[in-house]
Formats: C-alpha cells, sequence, structure tokens
C-alpha cells in the first residue's frame, strides 16, 4: 500500500503542474467536448505509465541513453510546440465548437496524437528515473504498486481536467473562446520557446 501512495503522490506531482500539454488538454476541452480531452488527457497518461515502469525497470541503463538524445530531443520539442501553439492562434477565430460526438476514429486519433507529443517530452522520462532512484530500497520491493499508483494519479488528473474544460464546451461566447485558445497556445509557445533558449545556452 505504501509503494502505490508513493507513486500517487509522484503521479499527481508530474501531471499537476501547468505545461504545454496542460494548455493543449484544456484546448481540446474548449474546442470539441469532454471525450476528445479525455482521449488526449488519457493518452498523456499513457506515456506517464510507460515511461514510470522503463524508469523502475531500467533506471541505470536509461541515465546515459538520456544523455546521449537529450539535446536533439529537446530541439525537436521545442519546435513542435512552437509550430503547435503558433497553429493554434493563427486559426483561433476560424475554430467553432465542434457539434456532435467525435466518433471512435477521432478519438482514436486524438489519443495516439497526445502519446506522440507526451513522448517527446525527455522531462518526464527524467523525472521517474530520478524518483525510481530516491526511492530505490522501498519502492522496488513493490515496483508494481508504485507503478499503479503513477499511472491512477496520471488518468485521474487528466481525467479532471477534460472534465472541467469540456463542461465550457460550447458554452463561451466567441470571444472568450478566442482569449481562452489565445492565452493556451501562447503558454504552449512561451515553453517551446524556453526549451529551444536552454538547449541553445547549453
Amino acid at each position: 500500500m505504501g509503494s502505490f501512495v508513493t507513486g500517487l503522490v509522484a503521479g499527481f506531482a508530474i501531471a499537476m503542474p501547468p505545461g504545454a500539454v496542460t494548455s493543449l488538454i484544456v484546448r481540446i476541452g474548449l474546442q470539441r467536448g469532454f471525450p476528445s480531452a479525455l482521449a488526449a488527457g488519457w493518452g498523456t497518461a499513457t506515456v506517464d505509465g510507460v515511461y514510470c515502469v522503463v524508469a523502475v525497470l531500467a533506471g541505470a541503463a536509461v541515465v546515459p541513453l538520456l544523455g546521449a538524445i537529450d539535446p536533439p530531443l529537446r530541439v525537436v520539442t521545442g519546435l513542435v510546440l512552437v509550430g503547435l501553439g503558433v497553429r493554434g492562434i493563427v486559426s483561433a477565430r476560424q475554430e467553432k465548437p465542434s457539434v456532435g460526438s467525435p466518433d471512435a476514429r477521432d478519438l482514436a486519433a486524438t489519443y495516439a496524437r497526445f502519446i506522440a507529443i507526451t513522448m517527446v517530452n525527455p522531462a518526464t522520462l527524467a523525472y521517474f528515473v530520478a524518483v525510481a532512484f530516491g526511492f530505490a530500497g522501498s519502492l522496488l520491493n513493490d515496483a508494481f504498486a508504485f507503478i499503479g499508483g503513477v499511472f491512477a494519479a496520471s488518468l485521474t488528473w487528466h481525467a479532471i481536467l477534460a472534465v472541467l474544460s469540456g463542461s465550457l464546451h460550447g458554452r463561451l461566447s466567441p470571444n472568450a473562446r478566442t482569449v481562452l485558445t489565445i492565452v493556451a497556445n501562447g503558454v504552449v509557445i512561451a515553453l517551446g520557446i524556453r526549451i529551444l533558449t536552454q538547449v541553445v545556452a547549453g
């Protein structure tokens, strides 16, 4: 039980801080409603769970690999975030809330897209490697309980985001929706620029 609770704490700690993925999930909820936001959030939670498994079971082997791929991966991450943010702002006024429920193909595409977006963030894997080493004495005695706690926390938090953003779907005025969309995408662009700046600064 202790390892599961530790996993819950670690999962909420990585999922809850506002970031680019959070902003994108909120944008999806405002534009396309709860089901699409939930698919996006659970795509992110899937990566959290997979990275946690990798970190707990192969943390020592992952550290050198992270060092080798971190700079190019961070460049890719920064460029993708800036591109997504700019695209979102440019199309903000043209976007209208979707009507009707998304079909299974659309939900699957959203889920897969957010898996891809989250996977290019090496900070998530590095975080779980650090946690795995930090709690190695007790954590690895029940690694699967820890992993289950992380996954449950991430699923829960992203479901909450989906509920909150999805509840506003179709209820905001066009101006309010545009402002929120620009703010959300502005956060994404700012984080992308920050990542690129850090890479340049070394």
